[in-house]
């Protein structure tokens, strides 16, 4: 069976500062038509940044949506054209103050297909040093390490609830264990 929707139509009902809302006419596999309502964002990049202690960098930022402070891994949007590698690089510096020496990417995830066609490009990063931190006007977080163990716990028991986290918090799990496997 092929599984390919085709648009008839498409019809931007909302263009804001960071996402726009389509409307869209589709026709589906068995011949009839529907309607798909999806948000377009740039896409994004997150970094699970550990130091040489074995510590993690999180981050306690209000999230509007929510209503309330949520913890999760320093994370970023891409601008227009921007590769996810050198954002999550400008987000690590901007937001806890980091480089890091080492880099591996963990690949991405598509945090709510039902609705939107945002993509996040994940990222490991090691042997970080630190200077000034440069957050944005209007960004306010609250930095934080714990030992990567623990931070993996609350992924596993429900203390962490960010998808982004959760996916990236286990993926490096994984290649950290592969590498110590040889």
């Amino acid at each position: 069976m092929e599984l390919m929707e085709k648009t008839l139509s498409s019809r931007r009902v909302f263009d804001g500062r960071l996402l726009k809302v389509y409307l869209d006419d589709v026709e589906l596999t068995n011949g009839d038509t529907s309607i798909r309502e999806f948000v377009h964002h740039p896409g994004g990049a997150a970094v699970v940044a550990l130091d040489g202690e074995g510590n993690v960098y999180l981050e306690r930022q209000f999230r509007y949506p929510y209503h309330k402070v949520v913890l999760e891994i320093p994370a970023g949007k891409l601008e227009q054209g921007e590769d996810p590698f050198d954002a999550i690089r400008r987000e690590l510096k901007e937001e806890i103050g980091a480089q890091a020496g080492r880099w591996d990417a963990l690949g991405y995830i598509m945090p709510s297909v039902g609705y939107t066609d945002e993509m996040l490009y994940l990222f490991l990063a090691r042997d970080l040093t630190f200077g000034d931190r440069h957050l944005d006007r209007d960004e306010f977080l609250e930095p934080f390490k714990m030992p990567f163990a623990q931070a993996l716990a609350q992924a596993a028991d429900g203390r962490l609830n960010d998808a982004k986290t959760l996916a990236a918090l286990f993926r490096a799990d994984r290649l950290m264990r592969e590498e110590a496997d040889g």
